[in-house]
């Protein structure tokens, strides 16, 4: 597999079997008091009193979802904002006082953040701007001092449609057409993502959302894309390791081994698999066995 040694530079990226351009327009922003929003969404957040970072962290009214193993320095909650008749969901991630190796990971993902709610937003935009559907960004705020966070919160619109791993605990071998429909817009999704430098980092079904009322090329949206990296060095192994996730998390029962190949074969862009494609196919699979043995011992601890 080729890549630049510096992708952040580039402005085409070489990816094995085509080449992906890159856009250059990126998300538009616009500021409400100590906020940075999404200009469409700044009259409706003034209406609902969230336009400051004191108030996105005072309210309370939302349904919190916390779950096991969540750091008790972040928050999550779901709310339902309305403007007049029509209502919308929205996510809140919050982020008190977080340690160092959090700070530390936002300074190295390479996104110029200096927050992590900043950190999500900044990767919302440039996905954005490189033609990648994902989460739309609202809001977002940070409190810093002396090149310190000590608190930031983002808000993002909720997703159409549900998660994919929603969607395969319902589906069964009725709705086969429907996975091979998504065979191909799923890899030519994640092929865009890799081609343009970015990794995702944890690439599970429950980060791809689905909606059904969408033509299938329209039909796909990466959500949380908190530690998203465009990695300088050892591009490959972080791809392998996004590919291995994806490929976990995926129904052996519904998606076949075949289906799998001709995914492959779509992400990378051949009609064949050649030796380089059959390593990676080796290292995925390696790769897939070490996270399925890691949550086995997770489980039974």
């Amino acid at each position: 597999m080729q890549s630049h040694d510096d992708p952040h530079s580039a402005s085409r990226v070489v990816w094995p079997g085509r080449t992906v351009a890159r856009a250059e327009a990126r998300g538009s922003e616009a500021a409400l008091n100590d906020l940075t929003v999404h200009p469409d969404y700044a009259e409706s957040l003034r209406a609902c009193g969230l336009d400051s970072l004191d108030r996105l962290f005072a309210y309370s009214a939302g349904e919190r979802l916390d779950k096991p193993g969540l750091d008790p320095w972040r928050e999550r909650l779901r709310l339902t904002l309305r403007d007049g008749e029509r209502g919308q969901a929205f996510f809140l991630k919050r982020f008190l006082h977080p340690p160092r190796d959090a700070r530390r990971a936002v300074q190295r993902s390479g996104s110029g953040a200096r927050s992590l709610a900043g950190n999500e937003w900044a990767w919302i935009q440039r996905l954005t701007g490189d033609g990648i559907p994902c989460v739309e960004a609202v809001a977002y705020g940070e409190e810093v001092r002396k090149g310190r966070e000590v608190r930031s919160a983002g808000l993002t619109a909720e997703a159409a449609g549900r998660s994919l791993e929603k969607w395969v605990r319902e589906w069964g071998e009725a709705d086969r057409p429907i996975v091979r429909r998504l065979v191909p817009a799923t890899a030519s999704l994640i092929s865009r993502l890799h081609g343009c430098g970015y990794i995702h980092r944890d690439l599970y079904l429950s980060h791809l959302f689905y909606d059904p009322s969408q033509p299938v090329d329209r039909s796909l949206r990466l959500i949380d894309l908190q530690r998203v990296i465009r990695p300088r060095w050892r591009l490959r192994r972080w791809i392998v390791k996004d590919l291995a996730s994806l490929n976990f998390s995926t129904p052996s029962g519904l998606v076949s081994r075949s289906d799998r190949l001709r995914w492959l074969r779509r992400y990378l862009g051949i009609e064949k698999l050649d030796a380089s494609a059959r390593r990676l196919v080796y290292r995925i699979v390696g790769k897939t066995q070490r996270i399925a043995e890691r949550q086995r011992a997770k489980s039974h601890p």
